[in-house]
């Protein structure tokens, strides 16, 4: 009898052990994450001063801009998922002259409206370029990964780092937890096992983590465009803005500026 007793006890603490543990393993499909996107000011005008055409008034500009500038900005940013659809918009905030002069012209954040379907391999996205509307359609980006064996806890979450390629040239850093199934992030880039709470693209001197993870069913906001407003693909996009652009702009300013409208 006390066998047949002990070994009811046995099962019951298997049974309870894995209850708590499938628990614990709750994966979420729909939620908010905000994060902190935090721009390095100085050196994103260092960069841009030395992209610059033979232009002395807008050398003299940006050179006296970092003379008053802070070092860094930091901008809200909120995630929304919801099975394979995510959108991420800009959280409106009060921010000095110099820096809300800097977000206008778009040197520092394009404040974009972005828009995915990861089952259908859409992206969309809008913004504005010298107060015109910009709309952007296309498939997913190409991201080329390398996974490591770096961890980092963001947000409360146990993340892992991978390295990647995307745009041709691009090296960014992602962190990602596998405990949010979505293949997405704070922008773009995506295709890792999981959701990315942390990116950091060096080239554009910027970083981004998540502050903040909330489940339940978020509003996912689409992007349209008005109705004159004609959607182009990245590599039309890229063309037209070129053919704009390309006379005031060296070819190394024009790529890194494609690269920050299309992350």
């Amino acid at each position: 009898m006390k066998k047949i007793t002990d070994m009811m006890v046995i099962v019951l603490m298997v049974f309870v052990a894995g209850t708590v543990k499938a628990q614990h393993a709750y994966f979420p499909t729909e939620g908010t994450i905000l994060y902190d996107k935090t721009v390095h000011v100085k050196n994103l005008l260092k960069r841009h001063i030395s992209t610059l055409k033979d232009d002395n008034f807008s050398q003299k500009y940006y050179q006296e801009l970092m003379d008053r500038v802070s070092e860094t900005a930091v901008l809200k940013k909120k995630v929304s998922f919801r099975g394979e659809e995510m959108s991420l918009e800009s959280v409106k905030e009060t921010y000095d002259p110099i820096v809300s002069n800097l977000l206008r012209s778009g040197l520092l954040d394009y404040q974009q409206t972005l828009y995915q379907d990861l089952s259908k391999s859409v992206s969309k996205s809008t913004f504005e370029i010298g107060g015109s509307p910009v709309l952007i359609q296309d498939s997913l980006l190409h991201v080329k990964w390398k996974i490591t064996n770096e961890y980092r806890n963001i947000a409360g979450y146990d993340c892992r780092r991978a390295n990647g390629v995307t745009l041709d040239s691009v090296y960014v850093v992602a962190f990602y937890t596998d405990q949010i199934p979505l293949s997405a992030g704070p922008g773009t880039v995506h295709g890792l096992p999981g959701m990315i709470l942390g990116l950091v693209v060096p080239e554009q001197h910027f970083n981004i983590y998540a502050t903040d993870v909330k489940f339940g069913s978020p509003t996912i906001k689409t992007v349209a465009g008005r109705k004159r407003d004609e959607p182009m693909t990245r590599q039309e996009a890229r063309g037209r803005l070129k053919d704009i652009l390309g006379r005031w702009m060296s070819d190394q300013q024009l790529n890194l500026l494609f690269a920050a409208m299309f992350l």
